[in-house]
């Protein structure tokens, strides 16, 4: 059930927030929050998804705690709030601060430029780089 929702989660945000507007990107919202709202009650109670520590669920979904923001930003909406999602909020937060995950992030302004343009692209605004 996890890897169904884990995809989901990304179909949703991916194919239905990031390269849409209007009507299209409302849907995509919709269907990102409903499958979200999973994952709260997954998480709820825990550190990580799989208890103390980081797991493969964590890594699997890892995407949010770095991705997500950025993708918020470029749509100008935010998906995962400490009110909505309080939970998933802390998780994000936790995930995050891990040395090991903070160290590895990938380039923050080359994500915002990319997807940026990928955007454009799907909206016919421009060509993906």
């Amino acid at each position: 059930m996890f890897l169904y929702s884990w995809l989901q989660v990304m179909q949703s945000i991916g194919g239905g927030v990031l390269p849409k507007e209007g009507k299209e990107q409302e849907e995509g919202v919709a269907a990102s929050m409903e499958n979200l709202k999973y994952l709260e009650e997954e998480i709820r109670g825990k550190k990580f998804f799989g208890g103390e520590t980081i797991g493969l669920a964590d890594i699997a979904l890892g995407w949010l705690a770095h991705y997500l923001d950025i993708v918020e930003e470029i749509v100008g909406l935010k998906l995962i709030d400490q009110e909505k999602f309080p939970s998933l909020a802390a998780w994000k937060q936790e995930f995050a601060n891990a040395p090991i995950i903070r160290e590895n992030w990938p380039d923050r302004d080359k994500l915002v430029t990319k997807y940026v343009a990928v955007r454009e692209a799907n909206l016919g605004k421009g060509t993906p780089q």
